[in-house]
């Protein structure tokens, strides 16, 4: 208290020094105990040479005005009791010099293969080659070049402003897309469970204390140290590292599903943009043709071997190719769009005419790919992974039912007991307890309900992976039928009809030119092939959508050959 008014050197703490005091001294007045005392030796030499020596230190204390911070009162050194000397201190130095527990080399080991599965999914994440068994293959030179170029955004895009091919527009989706890199990124979060993983057993290993009150009843109360430690089994560690590595797989599977509905976006709206250029194409070819077909038609009329209403024809048709060629450069800049946006790139990015690609056709048939689509399709392997992950939960539920071993010792000396008259004093007591028999381990109904839950889920979880497999060959049959379709009419364009429209079309021109057929059979023969040359464009469109949807369906790029070869 007196160093609290040095520090302090307030004036009024005296006075609230002086009150508490004189309450006292009323106080135990009142009980009778030191009225009789005061008021017999009241005027005694001793009482008042007391009180002069209180009042002498009190204001040589409140004259002191000297202030102290809080970094200076912390550095006094603070007089504590033995007992934190020779017990607090002590045992502070012990633990810090000496190791709790010895290492145990079987559990070392199992760390040590739990923390390698970390590392390995690190190095391949971080290097240049991706994932193994991607949906597509990245591992190429010219895939590889296309993605160091990722690396220069605004090169790449001076690139896309060139023509464009297919390769190069998913390689840079597989850099820039952040879907993907969402899906990577979750990945990595995955590997830190790793560690985790190991750091609870390693917190059960160690040895643990703690201060522990005794109420003795009778004296004050006594207290000692309890000890104890687990032995937590290593297969319950091994289980839990299986379960991480089940977690990153499942993790990686969505990583190639978010990659495969990306490339499968990126082709289909490249062949979109492709049927684009080709169908304005022809339209501008048309375009010319009806030009020149116009000029014909107004040289006739001039002499007057035609008629100003095959001018008027001529001239509505040309305007109904302008328009529909406006049409098509509208439809162009929002295929940009969307492909700039599956880029993360600005949409109004310009990119250049699309490289036409080999037609191709799928090699096997409808039932192998119902085989490869059961076997290779994402979310069927991730529903798997899921029912594995949950299975070895249920088996690390069922080891974790009883309690790991534990051995513990404690200690108690009543010295309190010992100090008190016509008693005996009680001997040290020493007890040690133990957990190694199962057995006698208590038994709860929530840990057989728990299993049973995770079974039943297990099952649903199976029925789900039937759903999927059912409505994946719905699926397959489904694009596989529109695929065919599409690659009949091809057949049916090419070879038959479009010959016919072409030689129909020189028969009418020449017709035309030597006046023997009028400028509407003509104007017919022309919208004939127009028509037919659009939509077999549109065919060769729907084929290969089709295609890039089987792929994704089944999961996998298929083994194709040229469409030519029949």
């Amino acid at each position: 208290m007196i160093h609290i008014l040095y520090s302090k050197g307030k004036l009024q703490y005296l006075f609230v020094l002086i009150v508490v005091l004189f309450k006292c001294v009323r106080r135990y007045s009142v009980s009778g105990i030191l009225y009789r005392r005061c008021i017999r030796h009241w005027k005694s030499s001793f009482t008042v040479f007391i009180c002069l020596i209180m009042l002498t230190v009190l204001v040589g204390g409140c004259a002191n005005h000297r202030l102290e911070t809080y970094e200076e009162l912390r550095s006094t050194e603070i007089q504590q009791p033995a007992y934190y000397h020779t017990e607090v201190e002590k045992r502070v130095s012990n633990t810090e010099s000496d190791p709790i527990i010895a290492s145990d080399p079987f559990l070392d080991e199992v760390e040590a293969k739990v923390l390698k599965y970390q590392e390995q999914w690190q190095v391949q994440l971080e290097s240049e080659t991706p994932m193994p068994d991607l949906f597509y293959d990245l591992s190429g030179d010219t895939v590889k070049a296309y993605r160091q170029l990722a690396a220069s955004p605004e090169e790449a895009k001076t690139r896309l402003a060139q023509s464009i091919e297919l390769e190069l527009l998913i390689a840079l989706g597989y850099e820039w897309n952040p879907g993907l890199k969402s899906a990577r990124e979750k990945i990595r979060a995955v590997l830190e469970q790793y560690p985790q993983a190991v750091y609870l057993e390693n917190v059960l290993r160690q040895y643990n204390a703690f201060t522990k009150q005794l109420d003795t009843k009778a004296g004050p109360m006594s207290h000692k140290e309890m000890m104890a430690m687990k032995f937590p089994f290593p297969g319950t560690l091994t289980l839990k590292g299986q379960i991480v590595t089940e977690d990153v797989l499942i993790a990686q599977k969505e990583f190639e599903i978010v990659l495969r509905d990306l490339v499968t976006q990126i082709r289909l709206a490249y062949y979109d943009y492709l049927f684009l250029i080709e169908a304005t194409r022809i339209n501008e070819e048309n375009q010319a043709l009806l030009q020149q077909m116009i000029a014909i038609a107004q040289a006739k009329f001039r002499v007057g071997q035609g008629k100003y209403s095959n001018v008027i024809m001529a001239q509505v048709e040309l305007s109904k190719l302008a328009d529909t060629i406006i049409t098509l450069e509208q439809q162009r800049e929002t295929i940009i769009a969307r492909l700039n946006t599956l880029l993360n790139a600005s949409t109004d990015l310009p990119l250049g005419v699309p490289v036409p690609i080999e037609e191709e056709r799928v090699i096997p048939a409808l039932a192998e790919l119902y085989a490869l689509a059961v076997q290779k399709r994402q979310e069927i392997q991730k529903q798997k992974l899921a029912i594995s992950k949950m299975t070895l939960a249920v088996e690390m539920a069922k080891q974790m039912t009883y309690p790991d071993p534990t051995l513990g010792a404690s200690y108690f000396e009543n010295r309190s007991m010992g100090n008190l008259k016509h008693t005996q004093k009680i001997p040290v007591t020493f007890m040690t307890q133990r957990t190694l028999n199962p057995a006698n381990t208590a038994w709860f109904g929530h840990r057989d309900s728990y299993i049973h839950e995770m079974d039943v889920k297990i099952e649903a979880m199976e029925h789900r992976i039937e759903e999927l497999e059912s409505s994946l060959r719905f699926v397959v049959k489904k694009h596989h039928f529109g695929m065919e379709t599409a690659n009949r009419s091809i057949r049916l364009y090419r070879h038959t009809l479009l010959p016919q429209a072409r030689q129909a079309l020189d028969a009418a021109n020449t017709a035309y030119q030597a006046a023997q057929i009028d400028f509407l059979s003509f104007l017919d023969a022309q919208r004939t092939l127009l028509n037919l040359r659009i939509v077999e464009q549109r065919a060769l469109r729907d084929y290969r959508q089709h295609l890039a949807q089987l792929e994704q369906a089944v999961g996998m790029i298929l083994s194709k050959q040229p469409l030519t070869q029949e």
